[in-house]
């Protein structure tokens, strides 16, 4: 069957992206409220009940509904070694219902699992997630991608990259303080419009051929923004989109839509 993804949203408010096999349902990070997700996952016919969550980090925005989730459904949360008490201090979960991991990949189901290093101000991982056949790639949360992190995506069928701010709209922000400003624009930080273009002709040259840009920045960026200097930097290289690849911005208050990889 290979996979299915939705990003249910994304933003600094809240962040929770759905994929999913025919045996298997995962939620990449619970920043949702608890409402919201019950409801996107009842317009795809997913019980709640038989979902098992990946986080990625521990920043309230990816895991600010984590708690009153797992409370209601007792679902398995995956999370890396060294955020494991990070995340205990942030929610109060049972530990019957986390389960740790390192760089190795492992089994959800028929998901394999492989955890990719970030680089981020916290403990912070992306994942590439693979069944029958196809692969589901994720990062988001991170200063930048290294060519090590970007060849283990090559091979993807759709990768979701971070798009987070415009470095001009940033830079001007007079609400922005400038410590807070180095801190996104640093390696531990977030990825720009015009380096997640970068990486993503990167990929494209690869034969990555579906893009969904995530984490924008409401403040900072503008969809129209992020997908016009993407597809912009795509084109310079010869990748015509909607001909030769495809590009969508998830976006804060609505899910993407639904990709099928068969």
């Amino acid at each position: 069957m290979g996979l299915k993804i939705c990003v249910l949203g994304s933003g600094s408010k809240g962040n929770c992206t759905c994929v999913w096999s025919g045996k298997t349902a995962l939620l990449i990070d619970v920043g949702l409220s608890l409402s919201r997700i019950e409801k996107c996952l009842g317009i795809f016919g997913i019980d709640p009940y038989s979902v098992s969550i990946l986080l990625t980090h521990v920043h309230t925005d990816h895991v600010g509904g984590l708690e009153k989730f797992v409370k209601k459904y007792n679902n398995e949360v995956y999370v890396q070694e060294t955020s494991y008490f990070l995340l205990c201090e942030k929610c109060k979960l049972s530990k019957e219902n986390v389960m740790r991991f390192t760089s190795s990949e492992f089994f959800v189901g028929d998901i394999t699992v492989i955890p990719e290093t970030l680089s981020h101000d916290v403990p912070c991982v992306g994942y590439s997630l693979v069944s029958g056949g196809k692969k589901i790639s994720f990062a988001t949360d991170t200063g930048k991608l290294t060519d090590k992190t970007v060849t283990r995506f090559s091979d993807a069928d759709l990768v979701v990259i971070e798009s987070n701010h415009d470095e001009d709209m940033l830079k001007s922000n007079a609400s922005y303080s400038a410590f807070l400003k180095q801190r996104i624009l640093s390696d531990r930080g977030h990825l720009s419009n015009a380096t997640a273009s970068e990486c993503a002709v990167k990929l494209a040259m690869s034969g990555v051929r579906q893009f969904i840009l995530a984490h924008l920045s409401q403040e900072n960026n503008i969809p129209e923004l992020a997908f016009a200097t993407v597809r912009d930097k795509l084109s310079q290289y010869g990748f015509a989109e909607g001909k030769d690849v495809n590009i969508e911005v998830a976006l804060q208050d609505r899910m993407s839509g639904l990709f099928e990889i068969t």
